[in-house]
């Protein structure tokens, strides 16, 4: 019995004794440095810190003694990732498939779960089409489930900068483009400091300079306001001041292909065509299928006298389908036109007469494609339509005098070749005018001299070609009886020294 009292003692006494205190674990001092570096950049909400944000997270996370504790840090920087690589243009899935992942294998991240399908269900934000909507978030869906949390979404917006861009972000997206958002003014309020909000609020309902440039001031690495910026001088037709923006961007995000293909629709623009072609190569490097810049290519290559490279990258563009298929064929019918092979342009444009009823480009050249084939009704009848589109289409009424001519239809022929002089006049005029912006321009004096001298070589042919279509229409007046009208044509056509003496011994022949 004693026995049995001591051993209840001593077991008393060991559940009393005071226990060993387990002892909490704590990050070691450069982790905490790490994460707080992290924090910062995040905070600095421009595109390149966020990504150095997700790159010191992502690497924290690998690592067991930190992972709990950056797992949501690292989930809110790859959806903000989702969200500026849309604002930015850019098609890649790496952030999303990302973040998504971590929520899967952290069930403590299924709050993140409504934001990841906000960053997933709206569209990459670009010109044309670069690919399709992302088939994960059916967009009809999404919305409804989005629409019945709204009231929960927005009360989380008050709690968190992530929270409140993520909702702000949503918001935008259904925006009236002419329509103030008050949700802007709200959130401001609630975060005075946030870079990530002022970002929203400068390019939503719509790109606003003056905000963008005092983001740039507070924050030079927000690479992505010179990009919206460029788009706005790009609306306003700037071309040289969106070119400077872009490239600014471009510097600091190559990885966009909305800000090459900016610089190489630019270039298009300028005609400065091996520039165009390179900045097309480097979208296309980054979206293989990103349709615009196929078509920008081999607008490109035709130009530059490479017909057949030119028709492989169409071909390509009709074998992905959906978009621009008729400009498509319009451009595989010119180059297999430069080509000589007509069948094949013929059967190509038209193709593209029934996708492009109302182009006056492709009108022409499906009656220019006829004229030489022999077939002169057709070809009458589509350049007729090609002027209705267009009537001082100098091609169209060029051709139709050359096809009156042809039908020995003499009246006709002198009234179109008329016609597409004076077509012509207006072409050298407006050539003139685009001179005079490049003198005046800023533009450095190599480049000013090679974009001057291009313009030189066409102008040099479009007064050609306007001597041409006046003494023609002299030759079409003269043959018709028409002696007067005979006379003026011959006397402008006399003006350009390859036709002196030629129309001079016209007008010889008129007034005997």
């Amino acid at each position: 019995m004693a026995k049995k009292l001591v051993f209840i003692c001593l077991l008393l006494l060991s559940f009393c004794a005071p226990r060993e205190k387990i002892k909490i674990t704590e990050l070691a001092p450069e982790i905490e440095e790490k994460i707080a570096a992290a924090d910062l950049l995040r905070h600095q909400g421009c595109y390149v810190a966020l990504k150095q944000a997700y790159e010191i997270y992502a690497d924290l996370y690998a690592q067991p003694s930190s992972k709990k504790k950056v797992a949501a840090k690292l989930a809110m920087t790859a959806l903000l990732l989702v969200v500026r690589e849309k604002e930015l243009g850019l098609a890649s899935n790496i952030y999303i498939d990302k973040a998504l992942e971590l929520v899967e294998n952290n069930p403590s991240l299924n709050a993140f779960i409504p934001y990841a399908e906000i960053a997933g269900m709206f569209w990459v934000q670009g010109k044309g089409i670069m690919r399709d909507i992302d088939e994960r978030f059916p967009w009809k869906e999404t919305e409804e489930k989005l629409k019945k949390m709204e009231d929960e979404l927005k009360e989380k917006a008050s709690a968190d900068e992530f929270f409140a861009y993520m909702y702000a972000f949503q918001k935008c997206a259904y925006a009236n483009p002419y329509e103030e958002r008050k949700e802007f003014t709200e959130l401001l309020e609630m975060f005075p400091d946030s870079l990530l909000l002022k970002y929203k609020r400068a390019i939503c309902p719509q790109e606003n300079a003056d905000l963008l440039k005092d983001l740039l001031a507070a924050e030079p690495q927000f690479y992505e306001a010179e990009y919206n910026l460029g788009n706005l001088a790009l609306k306003n037709g700037n071309l040289l001041e969106a070119e400077g923006y872009f490239l600014k961007a471009f510097e600091e995000i190559p990885e966009s292909p909305q800000v090459t293909i900016s610089l190489a629709s630019i270039y298009l623009a300028t005609e400065e065509l091996e520039r165009s072609l390179e900045f097309y190569e480097k979208t296309l490097a980054l979206a293989p299928e990103y349709r615009d810049a196929l078509l920008g290519k081999a607008i490109c290559l035709s130009y530059l006298g490479k017909p057949q490279e030119a028709v492989e990258a169409l071909q390509k563009i009709i074998s992905l389908g959906h978009w621009l298929i008729g400009e498509s064929y319009y451009w595989l019918a010119w180059n297999r036109h430069e080509l000589k092979s007509l069948e094949e342009a013929a059967a190509d444009i038209e193709q593209a007469k029934g996708r492009l009823p109302t182009s006056t480009e492709v009108f022409t050249l499906s009656g220019i494609i006829a004229f030489e084939m022999g077939d002169l009704v057709k070809a009458e009848k589509d350049l007729e339509e090609a002027l209705q589109y267009n009537p001082a289409n100098s091609e169209a009424l060029f051709n139709l005098g050359s096809l009156y001519a042809r039908k020995e239809d003499w009246k006709n022929s002198g009234l179109y070749f008329e016609k597409a002089g004076f077509s012509f006049e207006n072409g050298e005029q407006s050539l003139r005018g685009k001179m005079e912006q490049i003198e005046k321009s800023s533009l450095s004096p190599e480049r000013k001299e090679k974009l001057l001298r291009k313009k030189r070589y066409q102008l040099e042919k479009m007064s050609l070609s306007k001597a041409t279509a006046f003494y023609n229409a002299a030759a079409g007046y003269l043959n018709s009886g028409q002696k007067a009208k005979a006379l003026e044509m011959a006397t402008r056509a006399s003006q350009h020294p390859s036709f002196k003496q030629k129309a001079e011994e016209l007008v010889s022949q008129i007034k005997f």
